[in-house]
């Protein structure tokens, strides 16, 4: 089982874009997709069709932390992927990770290992709010690879050192994660300015960053008010951005030797 942090702690960079997007590409590919959304925000869970006031916080990562299993508190969605979905109350995660054994650092490596035992998913996909802190440890402690998506932007690059750090730091107790990858996303192409901190993303991290390119496009901006993915979605431009993401699929399967 493969599992995904989407994370960077600069906002607006398209966590949860990415995180419906690609769970939905993953799963036209026939693998078995759980999609957990972390973030108090719940733009995910929203998007997969479960507004964060229609859940219960017993039914959100805040059960499990308490004990209730995983496959209890997961949906199915339309897009044919599972769901957990957030809970406004994920806001208060950080204090309750805080007084669980060892700061909970292994409360969602433990709950992935039980569903990894019982074979019912081939893929996770974990979309976390803004911030480092526990709830980001936590996560980098079960994932076997963190996706950043960026913006070109001045602050994203220094976020994207941040995150480089603490990945590296999560390596030393979670050999199974592979590292970070970054997703250049929300791009302008013939922007000189996106041109120019593209380059600068080339030299910076080179090694790490994918090929694919997800450009702005209306598709992705109409299907989230629809509550679709653009596997769904029937815009003018969801075609391309549907080959986008498998793309994207395509890098990370080859990435992580999955067939």
């Amino acid at each position: 089982m493969h599992t995904y942090a989407l994370a960077i702690e600069k906002g607006g960079t398209g966590k949860s874009t990415l995180t419906v997007n690609l769970a939905a590409a993953f799963g036209r590919l026939n693998f078995r997709v759980l999609v957990i959304d972390l973030d108090a925000q719940g733009h995910a869970s929203y998007w997969l069709g479960a507004p964060p006031a229609s859940v219960r916080p017993e039914d959100s990562f805040l059960g499990v932390l308490n004990g209730r299993p995983l496959a209890e508190c997961v949906r199915a969605t339309a897009e044919g992927i599972d769901l957990l979905p957030a809970h406004a109350t994920l806001a208060s995660l950080p204090v309750q990770l805080a007084s669980a054994p060892n700061g909970g650092l292994f409360v969602l490596h433990d709950a992935l290992a039980q569903i990894e035992e019982s074979g019912t998913y081939d893929m996770v996909v974990l979309d976390l709010a803004p911030a480092r802190g526990l709830i980001l440890a936590s996560a980098l402690a079960a994932a076997t690879r963190c996706l950043a998506p960026v913006q070109p932007e001045e602050l994203v690059i220094q976020a994207l050192k941040a995150l480089s750090e603490s990945v590296a730091q999560a390596q030393r107790v979670n050999r199974g994660l592979r590292g970070v990858s970054v997703v250049r996303n929300k791009y302008q192409p013939r922007s000189a300015g996106d041109l120019a901190y593209d380059q600068l993303l080339r030299e910076l991290y080179g090694p790490v960053l994918l090929k694919t390119t997800i450009p702005v496009r209306a598709a992705l901006r109409d299907s989230a008010g629809l509550q679709q993915s653009v596997f769904r979605f029937a815009g003018g431009d969801a075609n391309e951005v549907r080959n986008l993401f498998l793309d994207v699929v395509e890098e990370l399967m080859a990435l992580d030797e999955v067939r």
